[in-house]
């Protein structure tokens, strides 16, 4: 097998692979709507790897994952669905959770190569499109590609067309966002995002430093309020739990307050804000929490998971607010669980020797979620499983 160089530890190419295929299946737009069963082809894959690399899943996963699926049995006896609506989600936790331990020691490397990959060249083509040439260009290219799914959202978004790792913008007029390879900048934001907190915090890179230039460059074209909302925050996780010198701790204190307050002041995030805010439709942020409790109450012990249709039809509002859909999905307890996994599984990816710098990342994690519905994602579900992996890796 192929070896890729990662410092004192070595990828294989089918984990880069992986890794991008569950991040894309994770909010990928060009993934939207096709290959629905695609965890029943991945499961025999990771589970030959793992097997074959003789890996094993530690007590406490096997009993968490026990867990899960009893809750995932109890929706089934109460709403009367059907076995078959809990194997996606079940394949799902074995993938990540054998993946999880798979790519362990490795994680870091990976994530950070292929998330400066993506955001490199997302870079390049989002300026490219702020120009009407270089945007008809890439549209006309996009137009020779299979839309390999993408008809399926493409008349409820602000993109129209996808070169797979580029969501190609619309038109011209207004704001030209940047999706990354996603079907919403917000889902973009919170990859980005991640990868800058592994480097400022797992690599203790200089915020000045190329790739980290080109995470907030990048993070920057994605216009999300809800991502300069956490990065701020990872910002001021790094200026109170970094090694910096105190000098640079207040430099960085002030660019940051003067940063934020001019950005507040931008018309997009004050109309944003204050239209998020006061809109109490089940699309915006505030206006899902609501939608979602009223149904969380009635069901606040095991949720509804997979079979929530069976109870409320097929008629359900959009509501993009990740933090109270995984608790309408797995019920007040079991979400709490979860919520206290993502935290402890920042020890795999933050490894800092203060416990504030977990907790600002973890927090920057939470509020990404608030506008996003990815919390029960193949991805997060690996966040998740890194809780349980007691392997300590090099850097």
């Amino acid at each position: 097998m192929e070896q890729i160089n990662t410092g004192n530890k070595t990828a294989k190419w089918y984990e880069y692979a992986i890794l991008l295929f569950l991040i894309l299946w994770s909010g990928g737009g060009f993934t939207y709507g096709i290959f629905p069963e695609w965890m029943l082809y991945m499961l025999p894959i990771v589970g030959f790897i793992f097997l074959y690399k003789k890996y094993k899943l530690s007590k406490t996963t096997i009993v968490f994952i026990g867990l899960v699926l009893s809750v995932h049995f109890i929706q089934m006896a109460y709403y009367g669905g059907a076995i078959i609506n809990i194997i996606k989600p079940a394949c799902i936790l074995f993938i990540c959770a054998m993946f999880a331990r798979i790519i362990s020691s490795k994680f870091v490397n990976i994530y950070i190569d292929l998330i400066y990959f993506i955001s490199l060249i997302c870079l390049i083509l989002w300026f490219i499109c702020l120009f009407q040439p270089g945007l008809l260009a890439l549209k006309s290219i996009a137009s020779l590609f299979p839309l390999l799914g993408w008809d399926n959202i493409e008349n409820n978004t602000n993109v129209v067309t996808t070169l797979y790792i580029y969501s190609i913008p619309l038109d011209k007029e207004g704001l030209i966002r940047n999706s990354g390879p996603f079907w919403e900048p917000g889902r973009f934001t919170i990859y980005i995002t991640l990868a800058l907190a592994i480097n400022l915090f797992y690599f203790k890179e200089r915020i000045i430093s190329k790739k980290n230039i080109v995470f907030i460059l990048t993070n920057i074209t994605t216009f999300s309020t809800t991502g300069y909302v956490a990065t701020a925050v990872l910002f001021v996780g790094y200026i109170f739990f970094s090694n910096i010198k105190k000098g640079y701790k207040i430099l960085f204190s002030v660019i940051l307050l003067t940063v934020v307050y001019y950005v507040g002041q931008l018309d997009f995030m004050t109309e944003k804000i204050a239209d998020q805010s006061a809109n109490d439709s089940s699309w915006s942020r505030f206006g899902a929490i609501a939608y979602h409790w009223t149904q969380i109450i009635q069901s606040p012990m095991i949720g509804f998971g997979p079979f929530i249709s069976n109870v409320f039809g097929d008629e359900l509002l959009s509501s993009p607010n990740g933090l109270t859909d995984l608790i309408r999905y797995y019920g007040i307890p079991l979400s709490i669980l979860f919520y206290y996994l993502l935290y402890k599984g920042t020890k795999q990816y933050v490894n800092n020797i203060h416990w504030g710098a977990n907790v600002f990342v973890f927090i920057s994690i939470i509020l990404l979620c608030f506008s996003q519905t990815i919390t029960y994602s193949p991805f997060f579900m690996i966040l998740y499983f890194f809780a349980f992996n007691t392997y300590t890796y090099d850097k």
